[in-house]
């Protein structure tokens, strides 16, 4: 149950709304990570399971940490309901040519399990390529006040 209930809480963290993507997501860290928000919001465990490398973690606004197949399960599973999300300042910084650090801020606004939420978070989702495509390899969450 407890796992449930941190797996619920990183997703609370994890959806956004936003344009309609254009750029493949294996060849633009940028894409990658619109892609992974699209997917949160579809409830798109497929997908994510794709944009996720194999040793992903998310790392909660109270540090807990969800492995990548336990986020896909509960992204299928429908835990968490967004009634409105939005992402801005978002910042994309690319190292060498295999490395990559989107930043932002998230406002969203729904509910986990029933639970209402109402909150703004910073994020940070680090990508990397792997095998000649970017993968996430980590995102993580902290409140702002």
């Amino acid at each position: 149950m407890k796992t449930l209930l941190v797996l619920a809480t990183a997703l609370l963290f994890t959806t956004v709304s936003f344009a309609q993507q254009t750029t493949d997501p294996a060849q633009d860290p940028t894409a990658l990570g619109n892609a992974f928000f699209k997917a949160m919001l579809d409830e798109d465990g497929t997908t994510i399971g794709k944009l996720l490398a194999s040793d992903f973690s998310l790392t909660s606004f109270d540090g807990n940490a969800v492995e990548g197949d336990l986020l896909a399960q509960g992204v299928s599973g429908g835990y968490v309901v967004v009634e409105t999300a939005t992402v801005s300042n978002t910042r994309t910084r690319q190292y060498n040519n295999d490395a990559a650090i989107m930043t932002g801020t998230w406002k969203a606004k729904g509910s986990v399990q029933g639970q209402g939420f109402d909150t703004t978070v910073s994020f940070s989702i680090v990508s990397a390529k792997q095998g000649g495509s970017w993968k996430i390899a980590n995102v993580q969450f902290t409140p702002t006040h």
